[in-house]
């Protein structure tokens, strides 16, 4: 009820619809479900009900254990819903025609249907500029983009593409490798659980004594491998911008999966190079382009091509998003009319208002 009451702070319409079912056969926990009427797709509410009334089990405790459920593909290291504990992001997307999940005892409400490019949605983006929140979407994808396939790109030049790196840089990396007794993946996936064991025990031990556990031991850890030669200096530099690009990475789920899928590039860098990554890539894009999130295409509005909201993969200004997302096909399309700024065109009255104080 708390985080309900948030939401119609925000969204003061009578039109905000709240629903509230029971899920778990033992603990009845309440779930509440959200919803603009006269604007989501009627389908999509039929469907999130659909989902949660069919749940047949003893015991769910918060909206963890309901995505788990309710999710099309629980084989998906993708994840298809999206999970904030923002009020306000959620009032945002009940406007733009999608529905809101929440249960009793959790923070955080679940947002359906979702498309990959709204993962890189932060609350942030529409309280700046646009164009500083264009550059910020364009970093965060870039940051995936380095997360998955830096440390598989690293191994291909190291393994079979050596004449892709310059003269000086491959010989400073074959100096720096001289002593290392291990080849390079096995120095990666060394780096990979290092780094993880590293960032688990941060979270794991409380207050500020984790920060300080994960920088300092991340320092001492590579250092002393270096000093050892156990691993190259040149891979602490590919893992630390690989870690730094999964933590630009908004959705910590999605930050999840991309461990995941840089294991696999690394893989297929070991063993094919360049056509290994090639390969890779195909079937990251063929696995978002099947994906499904409440019956709609995961990789809207690139496939299927649809209409652009102006706010998908790259923003532009407020004024200038008329429409909502056509994805989810919600009943009223238009967010705003074409001229939403309708003081442009009228005349300012400076020199009225100046004369009138006077």
């Amino acid at each position: 009820d708390t985080n309900v009451s948030l939401i119609r702070k925000i969204i003061k319409n009578k039109d905000l619809v709240t629903e509230k079912l029971r899920v778990g056969s033992s603990n009845n926990n309440d779930c509440a479900i959200m919803y603009m009427d006269g604007i989501v797709n009627p389908s999509i509410v039929d469907e999130v009900k659909r989902r949660i009334n069919s749940i047949d089990t003893d015991f769910i405790n918060g909206s963890g254990m309901l995505e788990q459920y309710i999710q099309d593909d629980s084989w998906s290291v993708i994840p298809t819903l999206l999970s904030t504990e923002r009020p306000d992001r959620t009032a945002n997307y009940i406007m733009d025609g999608k529905v809101a999940i929440i249960t009793f005892g959790t923070p955080y409400a679940i947002i359906v249907p979702v498309t990959f490019f709204l993962l890189f949605h932060t609350a942030e983006d529409n309280s700046l500029k646009w164009q500083h929140s264009l550059i910020l979407r364009i970093t965060r994808m870039f940051g995936l983009l380095v997360a998955i396939t830096l440390p598989g790109i690293y191994i291909s030049l190291a393994n079979y593409h050596q004449e892709m790196i310059p003269t000086s840089l491959l010989i400073a990396i074959a100096t720096s490798r001289e002593n290392v007794p291990f080849p390079t993946i096995v120095e990666i996936i060394f780096m990979e659980i290092s780094f993880d064991l590293i960032r688990e025990a941060g979270i794991r031990i409380p207050g500020i004594i984790g920060n300080t556990i994960g920088i300092v031991g991340g320092l001492i850890i590579g250092q002393a491998a270096v000093q050892a030669s156990i691993i190259s200096p040149v891979l602490i530099i590919i893992i630390g911008f690989t870690s730094l690009g999964n933590y630009s990475i908004p959705d910590f789920n999605l930050g999840y999966g991309t461990r995941i899928f840089r294991l696999l590039f690394i893989v297929l860098g070991a063993l094919l190079g360049f056509l290994g990554i090639s390969i890779g890539i195909i079937l990251l894009i063929m696995i978002l382009s099947s994906i499904k999130s409440f019956g709609v295409p995961f990789f809207s509005i690139t496939s299927p091509k649809t209409r652009t909201s102006n706010d998908s993969a790259f923003n532009r200004p407020v004024w200038k998003q008329e429409l909502r997302p056509d994805p989810i096909n919600p009943i009223n399309l238009r967010k705003q009319p074409k001229i939403s700024r309708r003081w442009i065109d009228e005349d300012a009255n400076y020199g009225e208002n100046n004369d009138k104080s006077k």
